[in-house]
């Protein structure tokens, strides 16, 4: 049996994470909170989730400190320190969230994705917004289940033309700020 190709921190935990980070939630949906909740509310709920996602990193960080890291990433981790029990119900709880978290972007994306009248004019949607959303969204889904079963490096070579694309995005957007701040 040949050798198990192993792909990094970059590639297998840098991009996919700084592309969770930077997604759905944070752009698209962090102007409806700062709305709710106001600006205040809106930095409690950004300083809450901070705090939970340090004391998380920290706490994976000294469980992973001295344990040798199998085939399963974190469930591997937790169901080894934390018992089969623990770590099956967290388990179950990781896969729950990530099948949400799948929902949450590809329903993130058609949304943006069918704001442009363009899009809608040149795909020939004659659909109500809510058929158009799901249609794209289906197609979406249908292609993402292909790549990854086709194969996880196609998916992670993917996520690095996202990540260059939502970068360059952002370069062009701060772009425009400071120089609309200039005139």
């Amino acid at each position: 049996m040949g050798k198990q190709k192993k792909f990094g921190a970059f590639e297998g935990v840098f991009t996919p994470s700084i592309l969770t980070i930077l997604g759905v939630i944070l752009y698209m949906r962090l102007g409806w909170v700062s709305g709710v909740a106001g600006l205040w509310g809106s930095i409690a709920v950004i300083l809450l989730a901070h705090v939970i996602s340090v004391t998380t990193g920290l706490s994976i960080a000294s469980i992973a400190t001295d344990k040798k890291i199998k085939t399963g990433g974190i469930y591997y981790i937790l169901s080894r320190s934390l018992g089969l029990p623990m770590g099956g119900s967290i388990g179950l709880a990781l896969f729950v969230g990530t099948a949400l978290s799948i929902s949450l972007y590809v329903v993130g994306f058609t949304e943006n994705f069918l704001a442009s009248p363009e899009v809608v004019s040149f795909l020939r949607l004659t659909g109500s917004h809510e058929q158009n959303m799901r249609f794209i969204g289906t197609i979406v889904l249908v292609i993402l289940t292909f790549l990854a079963f086709l194969s996880t490096d196609l998916a992670l070579k993917t996520q690095f033309f996202i990540l260059t694309h939502h970068r360059t995005f952002h370069c062009i957007h701060f772009g425009w700020i400071f120089s609309s701040i200039r005139s």
